[in-house]
């Protein structure tokens, strides 16, 4: 676990560092919440799993699923961000901020209880 750990708060300096390199600007538009924590989750998930492993090819696919993307989706719209600056910079910084609040206990906790509040919400709604 620890190891995940140290890996995680790398892939948190390497965009802190891309980040400082490339600046800001305080007009960028901000990327949708939902890419946001679908680029993490799947980080995270090749950080652990490895980028190519079998177990990464089905975590990916669900990962997409949960988020509602498809492959095709997901890889347009990082090549979006990626080719525009515009774009690319505050994406980095939703990215850095997201990591940051999943390693940060008391957040983390806080956003696991708002998600089962939501889902018990939405089971209720269902069952009615």
């Amino acid at each position: 676990m620890r190891n995940v750990a140290s890996r995680v708060v790398s892939a948190l300096a390497l965009c802190c560092g891309l980040l400082a390199l490339w600046g800001c600007n305080e007009e960028s538009p901000e990327v949708e919440e939902k890419f946001v924590a679908a680029f993490v989750d799947m980080r995270v998930m090749e950080t652990i799993y490895g980028a190519e492993s079998a177990t990464t090819r089905l975590a990916r696919r669900d990962i997409l699923k949960k988020y509602g993307y498809t492959r095709e989706t997901y890889l347009a719209r990082i090549e979006q961000i990626m080719a525009n600056e515009m774009y690319w910079v505050p994406f980095q910084k939703q990215v850095v901020a997201k990591i940051d609040s999943t390693l940060d206990p008391v957040e983390f906790m806080r956003r696991k209880a708002i998600e089962a509040a939501k889902a018990k919400s939405k089971k209720k709604k269902e069952d009615k």
